[in-house]
């Protein structure tokens, strides 16, 4: 399982990111165990972040080396990219000097169109937030189970892919930004006629606030959930004020059981298509698109000659 075979240097400092399209889970404790193995005699930080049936399998076949793997179950981690790539920037972090190394497996179940490309945009995302961290992670799909564009997506986002238990260099992998720029370019439903609209000219948001709070409430929202989509407008037009040209606008529907607020305006005010995933620097502000990103169950970007448009979505 080294990367010899596949033509790609194994630098310490540089994430190896492959992508594994299993058959059953026989085939899953033949790559997986002797890669975690690997990163036990390395000193690695071992983990394994699985569906039920593999973290059983694989444990049962580690023995007595299960002990000193970390066994998390994928529902639990998998619930909103942006949060999972928080999570695995704190693991990696607070594991240093130690490497990490991982069996991973993404959950693609139930989730709608929308929730997929984001799910592949965080694959994605992962080769360039983590690019320098060392990290040795496998991610498992299920051949058998799962859509063959999500398959395709496993093929264009990770570097490698393990054919058999020889990895390979993956034909069809394309860079985050290229990637991520193709996921905003599909054209994005017309805002309905009855959407709510307000116009923003500055960055004095307390009237934009009470007029997102009280559709939000009206809408069903309540609580954190309620709060969050109001902090989450108000950052995006607050940006779009100071960064694009006035005046913005903040349009508010519902559509399929998520209440979508989307804010447009002249002008390009984020910066690239990379914009808000990865954890912000010292240098960065704390908030600003990440935390926008944090707040919601989607983000939709898109910026053409007539200006920008974000699309959040937040479920009811």
């Amino acid at each position: 399982m080294t990367g010899q075979s596949s033509g790609v240097a194994e630098h310490r400092d540089s994430m190896v990111h492959r992508g594994f399209l299993y058959h059953d889970e026989e085939e899953v404790v033949s790559v997986g165990v002797p890669f975690l193995r690997a990163g036990l005699e390395a000193d690695d930080a071992v983990a394994v972040v699985a569906s039920k049936a593999n973290i059983i399998a694989l444990r049962d076949a580690l023995g007595q080396d299960a002990s000193s793997v970390q066994f998390e179950d994928a529902l639990n981690w998998y619930q909103h990219p942006v949060r999972t790539i928080a999570a695995y920037d704190a693991y990696v972090k607070a594991e240093k000097p130690r490497r990490a190394r991982l069996v991973a497996e993404p959950v693609w179940q139930g989730r709608t169109p929308l929730e997929v490309v984001e799910w592949a945009r965080y694959e994605s995302i992962v080769n360039a937030a983590f690019s320098d961290s060392g990290a040795r992670v496998i991610c498992c799909y299920d051949r058998q189970a799962l859509h063959p564009e999500i398959l395709d997506y496993a093929r264009q986002t990770h570097p490698e892919m393990i054919d058999g238990h020889a990895p390979r260099k993956s034909a069809e992998y394309t860079d985050p930004g290229p990637f991520i720029a193709t996921c905003d370019r599909r054209p994005l439903p017309r805002a309905p006629r009855l959407a709510e609209t307000m116009p923003v000219n500055t960055a004095d948001l307390d009237a934009l606030r009470a007029f997102a709070h009280e559709r939000a409430d009206r809408h069903g929202l309540t609580g954190d959930a309620l709060r969050d989509m109001v902090a989450a407008v108000a950052e995006v037009a607050t940006t779009a004020v100071r960064h694009g040209s006035a005046p913005a606008a903040v349009r508010m529907w519902t559509d399929n059981g998520d209440l979508v607020s989307e804010i447009s305006g002249p002008g390009h005010w984020y910066p690239d298509a990379l914009w808000g995933f990865a954890p912000p620097t010292d240098s960065e502000p704390a908030f600003g698109l990440w935390g926008v990103r944090m707040l919601c169950d989607v983000v939709q970007m898109q910026s053409d000659a007539d200006g920008t448009v974000i699309r959040l979505r937040t479920r009811i």
